[in-house]
């Protein structure tokens, strides 16, 4: 694969650091970490980039020797226990900054979900505390700007990883039969997918999910995590995956359907297949992302299941998977070439069944290329 030029990406971020009128910005998402160190930080820690140009890394001992080896020259400095807001503080006084303008990764407007690693409350209370003379306000578009149009090297690698993703997909598919359990077809999915080199199933919500018949209907129900629940025939069955390549994330859910739907589930399939295709086409450069959202909208409407359809048709990949662009009627991002999101469309009913698409797609100059070969249609199975 092509190599990444991480001095390139931190004098990237420092640039719009400097530019948005802030001193320093310290990321404490893991997709931050991720993104500036090229090595995989689980755990509790910070990456600090200044106006001037210094980038280090602020982490919990107990894992920073690996990552101090498998990153790329990553400036360290640790903490134990409890004493991560007090090491920010050093490290900001060691800059000059006790009194500048931080950008922190506090929270996404707009968006209901959290990335992983935002600063908590407590963090942030101790921060002030400990430096009175701070401006500490949101700062996280001062990455997001810098991460929301991909370069050639993070294209090859989301590809990638959508590739895989339609592999553990189709073993997936393969094992989904009356009888087979919810488990089962995630254990056959997550084997496929560490088969072509997958290192983490990233989502919250259960790594690999599967859900299968009524589970699937949970009203405006986005979380299916795999059970014991035996699949039976004549009822969907949504396969989720979270694969990671290289710290790049693939997002791709797809329905299926076991034997001949009845009027209902036909009707639901109908609607959902037309609400994909029209988010697909409506995806195209110059656009305000509101304004595709709405025609999604408009789609379940016209099926007469508004109430069931999700406002919510999106959001950006990368390093992270809760950043933007996020796909709803408050972005206030305009579609533009070589951004890369999992595209969504969502339709819950209880008694009837669910459909979900996340299906990994990068806007190219005439609209959305799919980065995944599985088509985005409900996968049916007699």
């Amino acid at each position: 694969m092509q190599s990444i030029d991480f001095p390139a990406r931190r004098r990237n971020v420092s640039r719009h650091v400097r530019e948005a009128g802030f001193d320093a910005y310290l990321g404490t998402r893991q997709g931050a970490l991720h993104y500036l160190s090229g090595a995989f930080m689980p755990w509790r820690g910070a990456v600090l980039v200044t106006a001037d140009g210094s980038c280090e890394f602020l982490y919990w001992a107990m894992d920073a020797a690996r990552v101090a080896a498998e990153g790329h020259d990553v400036a360290m400095h640790t903490f134990e226990f409890s004493d991560f807001p007090q090491l920010i503080a050093q490290r900001l006084r060691h800059h000059g900054l006790d009194r500048g303008r931080i950008g922190l990764d506090l929270a996404h407007p707009g968006a209901a979900q959290v990335a992983p690693g935002m600063l908590t409350a407590a963090e942030y209370f101790e921060i002030s505390s400990h430096l009175p003379g701070a401006k500490l306000e949101n700062g996280v578009d001062l990455l997001d700007e810098a991460m929301l149009i991909k370069e050639a090297a993070e294209i090859e690698r989301l590809r990638h990883a959508a590739h895989v993703s339609d592999y553990g997909f189709e073993r997936g598919l393969a094992a989904v039969r009356p009888g087979a359990t919810e488990n089962e077809v995630a254990g056959e999915i997550e084997r496929a997918i560490r088969q072509r080199g997958s290192t983490w199933s990233w989502a919250v919500t259960g790594g690999t999910e599967v859900g299968a018949g009524e589970r699937t209907g949970f009203l405006r129900g986005v979380t299916q995590q795999a059970t014991d629940r035996p699949i039976r025939n004549k009822e969907f069955v949504i396969l989720d995956l979270h694969p990671m390549l290289d710290l790049y994330l693939a997002d791709t859910a797809l329905p299926v359907f076991l034997g001949k739907p009845d009027a209902r589930q036909q009707t639901m399939i109908d609607c959902w297949e037309a609400t994909v295709d029209t988010m697909l086409a409506s995806l195209r450069p110059g656009r305000p992302i509101p304004d595709c959202v709405k025609e999604g909208l408009a789609v379940f409407e016209k099926f007469g299941l508004g109430e069931f359809g999700l406002p919510l048709f999106g959001h950006g990949l990368g390093t992270c998977a809760r950043t933007r662009p996020f796909i709803n009627l408050r972005s206030q991002d305009t579609v533009r070439p070589g951004m890369v999101a999992a595209l969504g469309t969502h339709l819950y009913q209880p008694g009837v069944g669910g459909l979900r698409l996340e299906y990994p797609v990068l806007i190219g100059e005439h609209g959305a290329e799919p980065l995944v070969r599985t088509p985005a249609r409900v996968q049916r199975l007699s």
